[in-house]
């Protein structure tokens, strides 16, 4: 090999330590957009320019110079306040290009999605499709990629734009931007996914705030009589031992009967006058008129 050769490659080594390895070390730098209407933040390279949007657009960011005669954009639309869950937006999409690839009655347009699912980012249930359509201006292939983004009644579309042949080298800038989207609703934490308690730390459930149920009303005491020991019958004549006196005019069958038998007295002395009870010191009163 001969000196001037050497010397050749000596210069091209120099020119790609000089441009390529900034571009390695440093990479590119970004600049912060805010949305206070729509209350979301998201970066964009320091040197793309903010242009007019377009049609239903929010905002588009597009680059300074052109790469395969376009130059590769980023375009914002935002929605609020969105009811509808993310997934009708997601089968709108879908049924919009299959009407494109059936043409609608117009010219059949090249378009047909890639790869799609799940973003993850710090926005929970973020969605993406990479979409490649063939732009007929410019007679090449387009590279679209497309991430949904929902947070609470706010909807936001992001495209991002960029000839097929030279995706990959925009492929980590649009990245960086689409990763930086964040709500103002989220706070700090954002959407990252929230750290699992270890088993050993988790808390009994609260006990429940229903109110006791008051006792029920105490139900009334019946009394009953006292037990009796039933008795033997009481014959004619006798008095049972337990049985307590109850006053009560005796017949005089039963009078008779319970006369006690007459004791033997000496024969009183004959007093004159009436006679009556005997009441003198002899003996006691019987109750019986002699």
């Amino acid at each position: 090999m001969n000196l001037p050769r050497i010397n050749f490659f000596a210069r091209i080594l120099l020119m790609i330590t000089v441009f390529v390895a900034p571009a390695v070390c440093h990479g590119e730098d970004f600049k912060v957009f805010t949305s206070e209407e729509y209350g979301f933040t998201m970066k964009y390279p320091a040197t793309w320019v903010k242009v007019e949007p377009k049609g239903n657009y929010y905002v588009v960011f597009q680059a300074p110079d052109l790469t395969d005669n376009f130059r590769n954009r980023i375009h914002v639309a935002a929605h609020k306040p969105v009811k509808d869950p993310l997934e009708v937006f997601l089968k709108e999409l879908r049924n919009g290009i299959a009407d494109l690839q059936k043409g609608s009655g117009k010219k059949t347009q090249e378009v047909r999605i890639i790869d799609e699912g799940e973003f993850k980012c710090e926005v929970p249930g973020a969605y993406y499709f990479f979409i490649q359509a063939f732009d007929d201006k410019l007679r090449i292939w387009m590279d679209i990629v497309i991430v949904f983004f929902k947070q609470d009644q706010t909807l936001l579309r992001i495209s991002c734009l960029a000839p097929s042949q030279s995706m990959e080298k925009f492929q980590s800038t649009f990245n960086e931007v689409l990763v930086s989207i964040k709500f103002a609703s989220q706070g700090a934490s954002g959407g990252a996914p929230l750290p699992q308690r270890p088993l050993e730390t988790i808390q009994p459930p609260a006990p429940t705030t229903m109110q006791p149920v008051p006792p029920p009303p105490p139900r009334p005491q019946t009394t009953y009589p006292p037990t009796q020991t039933p008795q033997p019958p009481v014959q004619p004549g006798m008095i049972p031992e337990s049985a307590p006196e109850q006053p009560r005019r005796p017949s005089p069958e039963m009078r008779l009967e319970q006369q006690p038998a007459p004791q033997v007295q000496p024969a009183p002395v004959p007093r004159p006058g009436p006679r009556g009870p005997l009441r003198g010191p002899e003996g006691p009163s019987t109750g019986i008129v002699n």
